[in-house]
């Protein structure tokens, strides 16, 4: 390759694309390219079958995480291996490195994911100057081997400084907390109270007893409640910022909130997908002023059952701003509380009596119940994690939890008997060979199952609680199901035993939900003829959200686990109690009570190690190790963000 590189970047990678093989000499697969940063890759295909072998010659031009095309076929040896043929998704976009320079003064980024590739060469500064040891952000446009040539185009700053850390994992994955000019220029010109022009037509909800409840930092409320007792049951109004008001469709925040997708949660921050301006403001349904709505309005019998469902444009004043702390107090006879917010406990305490019913009525439709502990990241003034906790899941968690739910159901069932264009949130049954390998997985337990519905799988769970297997059950269980993700098609919610399921109540944080309102809206005032419209829409909005979702999902883990580790820096040598969470090739993977992971390398556990990856259990010098097992560990080292553990003295 020549040495003297383009200063001219390119928006897109170039690949390198193998000559068409005869049909029976191979297979094209699709999946998930994983680097390994020595030269050579893997493939993890979407079937779920084994990763495969990415000689040097076969890369691609790919990054660590994007979705690839690859042509596969046996090597002499009879192995499999793959050679990457396109690039269909970039999940690394830019590459974030440290900034230095070599003997010869020629200016690298050394990845902070090694995986990504061993050396990035700059080829243009583009006039930034960035000291050795800086955070920087690399552009990528042609690769030779494991060393990739492009441009640099951000400098974050030291490394130590409040939040690059954070940054850097954020350009990593493509993501800005800043807005483009011309956006934040029409942000900055939206309207800051509703007008009489806007309440007309719309009907008012501002004489009930209507509330949000929010975690105590939430500055964007997209959803109040109020419910009242009836002689058949209960009224359940559930207010939804009318967002799609203020972003007009194909304007310049419409664009870039459909490029975002969904906003993106990290500790102490929040990349958004529409300005503040918007967000906090005029669509957060701030307490004690006008708010437009989109609202659905549902009866409920005493047995917990929708009798009847609407959906209408709504003005509110909410009441009170509550939060889920003060609301469970409240609702647990907190007197202090309850004398505080005298006006609006019989509507709180009405809206648990009916979430109650609610709760046991989709349990006992068979929803499975995983309850997995939440890790809550506490960091200092400097932006440090000095802190690691569990979330603790209040009666008023619950509250809002069934109520969204109803709403998201109700909300889809209508649209769907209407066949119209729609965005739906689908949770697929889990993949026969998926279902398959689980059912053998518990055969090797003693515990029969067949598979089959949601109740199938929410029976087992229960019937497994208190046993020494019921992590392992549980934790394999969730693995063997699909992934949630948005399609046109109404085909249901698997894990909520749920015929009908979409995203209607977070327009302000999440794009399907704002464009189903946007159709709501139409139908609501030019009917049904006029919404056939959305047909490609509501295609586009789906795939781009769901692969929106995945890259923050995947941006909000890395974090965590950085901050976790961050935190773990300060407790090297200390021996804690935990249990394995995971059984892998290369040893256990350890969970505190926290939900800090490290892993224990099969080595550590003794001289003769086996590996069971069938029944995910390791065999070591007589001893097994299953998900699930008690464990004591020293907290040995925490090296590029990864915790290694080693068994205490008790443990050999």
């Amino acid at each position: 390759m020549k040495k003297n590189k383009s200063k001219k970047s390119k928006a897109k990678r170039t690949y390198s694309v193998p000559a068409k093989k005869k049909k029976e000499e191979g297979k094209l697969l699709t999946g998930t390219y994983r680097g390994t940063g020595k030269g050579f890759a893997f493939l993890t295909p979407d079937d779920g079958g084994e990763d495969i072998f990415i000689p040097p010659k076969g890369l691609g031009g790919a990054l660590n995480g994007d979705r690839v095309t690859a042509y596969v076929k046996r090597d002499a040896n009879g192995k499999l291996e793959a050679t990457v043929c396109d690039v269909i998704q970039q999940t690394t976009l830019y590459v974030v490195g440290t900034y230095e320079e070599t003997s010869s003064g020629r200016p690298v980024i050394i990845p902070d994911d090694g995986k990504v590739c061993r050396h990035f060469i700059i080829c243009d500064k583009r006039s930034l100057k960035p000291k050795l040891g800086y955070k920087v952000v690399g552009l990528p446009y042609e690769r030779d081997g494991d060393t990739l040539y492009g441009d640099l185009v951000e400098v974050l700053g030291e490394p130590n400084v409040k939040n690059v850390d954070i940054l850097s994992v954020a350009r990593a994955y493509g993501l800005n907390e800043e807005f483009p000019p011309e956006v934040e220029s029409v942000a900055r010109n939206s309207a800051f109270e509703v007008s009489e022009e806007e309440i007309a037509g719309r009907e008012d909800f501002r004489d009930d007893i209507v509330v949000t409840i929010d975690g105590l930092d939430a500055k964007d409320l997209d959803d109040a409640i109020c419910v009242k007792r009836t002689e058949s049951g209960y009224n359940l109004s559930v207010h939804i910022a009318d967002v799609s008001h203020y972003v007009k469709e194909k304007g310049v925040i419409d664009r870039e909130a459909f490029k975002r997708g969904t906003s993106v949660y990290f500790p102490g921050c929040v990349f958004p997908m529409l300005p503040r301006e918007l967000s906090n403001g005029i669509c957060s349904l701030n307490p004690d002023v006008n708010r437009l709505t989109l609202s659905c309005i549902m009866d409920v019998d005493k047995r917990g059952n929708v009798t009847s469902a609407r959906v209408a444009k709504g003005l509110i004043k909410t009441r009170r701003r509550m939060n889920y702390d003060n609301v469970a107090l409240i609702l647990e006879g907190d007197e202090k509380e309850r004398a505080e917010n005298a006006d609006v406990c019989e509507m709180l305490d009405v809206a648990k009596e009916l979430a109650t019913l609610l709760n046991k009525k989709r349990k006992a439709r068979g929803s499975i119940e995983f309850e997995l502990p939440e890790p809550k990241i506490i960091l200092d003034d400097n932006g440090i994690c000095v802190d690691v906790q569990l979330y603790e899941h209040k009666v008023s968690h619950m509250v809002i939890e069934e109520f969204m739910l109803l709403a998201n159901e109700s909300v889809a069932s209508m649209f769907d008997k209407m066949k119209a264009p729609f965005v739906y949130r689908v949770h697929e049954a889990p993949p026969a060979e998926k279902e398959e390998a689980y059912i053998e997985y518990l055969e090797s337990l003693g515990v029969e199952f067949s598979g089959g519905s949601p109740s199938d799988y929410a029976e087992l769970f229960e019937r497994v609680k208190g046993s020494p297997n019921e992590h392992a059950i549980s934790r394999i269980g969730l693995r063997s199901m699909s992934k949630a993700k948005y399609m046109t098609k109404d085909a249901g919610h698997f894990g909520l035993a749920a015929k009908h399921y979409c995203h209607f109540t977070s327009p302000i944080r999440r794009y399907p939900d704002l464009q189903i309102h946007r159709i709501i809206s139409d139908y609501l005032a030019k009917g049904g003829a006029y919404i056939k419209r959305y047909a490609k829409i509501v295609t586009d909005s789906a795939s781009q959200s769901s692969v929106r979702e995945q890259v923050a999902m995947t941006a909000e883990r890395r974090v965590d686990d950085m901050k976790k580790a961050e935190y773990m820096k300060s407790h090297v040598g200390e021996t804690f109690a935990g249990n394995v969470a995971s059984v892998t090739e290369w040893g256990l993977f350890v969970e505190l009570p926290n939900c800090i992971e490290g892993l224990v390398r099969k080595e550590l556990l003794g001289d003769e190690v086996e590996y069971n990856e069938k029944i995910h259990v390791i065999k070591a010098d007589g001893k097994l190790w299953n998900i699930g097992a008690p464990i004591t560990v020293v907290c040995d080292s925490v090296e590029n963000g990864k915790i290694n553990f080693s068994p205490a003295p008790e443990e050999k």
